[in-house]
């Protein structure tokens, strides 16, 4: 089958709900073969967005382009139906026949096609998602990935130009969904279909997506890559969204030194501490953010010349892979996260002196809005 990709643009777009914005000025670019994915928590207006696009919701200002054409547009008065933008949309619950077959559950949607073009189209489907040898199942045979497989297949028979996905994942327990997103990736990028994707877990959106864009409260945070996200965030909100991380107040004393490092003043915990910006100082700093895995933790004294903390163990929690230390530095109380194989560091006890290391590209930088 072969797929026509597209490019979307979604442009300044505003959608009310009476007294209520719940999206707000709004503009991303989706790439020919491209998948993007809407991440945020819920109530952010991500699953709205996909609505808009599909041309199941109006909007109230902005426009959106399919191709470079308009398909809805306040200023020039367009509205396109759904069903005349080519666009396949798999909805959260699947929404399959459990009387119906694999096969009868994509003819069933295909009532106006003709029958040999319907069962080309029905074959073509199946082939491209991997489950050819399961058209005679009923959804029930079926695992909860090949269901999802099933539903994307349904939306792949009407040969679309692009994808729309909300939250694909949802219904999954999370070892199948560990399994499943891998599997999903690989497939959307093999069929090399233009996606959007809606979902408000961060990993889910990393691993399937070639971008992410970040909206809170209807507004959009940030965009960019999964690894621009986590290892730059713009924010408090996305710092403390994406990733675990200790925020800080912040003050840049001294721009770059030899070119790299940075001083900036931790008024919490009383020091000075080095940080790599890559050569950028934004003088605007008003927090820094240090993910819980980015710090060194031991029982012993560090020999590091800088960026060296001492406080007290709060507590240890330990949860399997992983263990959380809650370490009080001063008035301040900072989460550590480790794992069995750190290194040769000692595990401090609670209550006992604990000693932390902060590489200076661990410290991010969060402008003031």
């Amino acid at each position: 089958m072969p797929i026509e990709q597209a490019k979307i643009q979604v442009e300044g777009i505003t959608k009310r709900f009476g007294k209520v914005t719940a999206v707000d000025n709004v503009s991303f670019d989706v790439m020919t073969g491209h998948v993007v994915g809407l991440l945020g928590p819920s109530g952010c207006g991500k699953t709205t967005i996909l609505r808009c696009i599909a041309g199941l919701e109006d909007i109230d200002e902005g426009e959106i382009l399919l191709d470079g054409k308009p398909v809805t547009s306040r200023e020039r008065r367009v509205f396109v139906p759904p069903e005349k933008r080519r666009l396949g949309f798999v909805f959260q619950s699947y929404a399959l026949w459990p009387h119906m077959t694999v096969k009868q559950n994509l003819a069933y949607c295909m009532k106006d096609v003709s029958g040999e073009d319907r069962l080309r189209k029905i074959r073509n489907s199946l082939e491209l998602v991997g489950l050819s040898d399961v058209a005679s199942r009923y959804p029930s045979q079926l695992s909860g990935g090949q269901q999802q497989r099933v539903a994307l297949a349904r939306s792949l028979s009407y040969e679309p130009s692009v994808i729309l996905l909300d939250e694909p994942l949802s219904n999954l327990d999370m070892k199948e969904r560990e399994r499943v997103r891998g599997e999903l990736r690989a497939l959307l990028q093999r069929i090399g279909i233009t996606s959007v994707f809606v979902t408000h877990d961060q990993e889910e959106a990393f691993v399937i997506s070639d971008k992410v864009v970040l909206l809170n409260r209807g507004g959009k945070v940030q965009e960019g890559s999964p690894s621009e996200l986590y290892s730059k965030p713009s924010s408090l909100f996305a710092a403390q969204f994406i990733g675990r991380a200790n925020v800080l107040k912040a003050k840049v004393r001294e721009g770059p030194m030899d070119g790299t490092e940075t001083r900036v003043i931790l008024p919490e915990l009383g020091m000075e501490v080095r940080c790599d910006f890559g050569g950028f100082v934004p003088m605007n700093i008003s927090e820094v953010a240090i993910r819980f895995n980015e710090i060194t933790i031991d029982n012993q004294p560090i020999a590091k010349p800088y960026n060296v903390l001492e406080g007290t163990v709060a507590s240890r929690e330990y949860r399997g892979s992983v263990t959380d230390y809650r370490i009080l530095v001063g008035s301040v109380t900072l989460t550590v996260t480790t794992h069995p194989f750190c290194g040769d560091s000692g595990e401090p006890e609670k209550g006992k002196k604990a000693y932390l290391y902060v590489p200076p590209a661990a410290i991010k930088p969060l402008a003031s809005s």
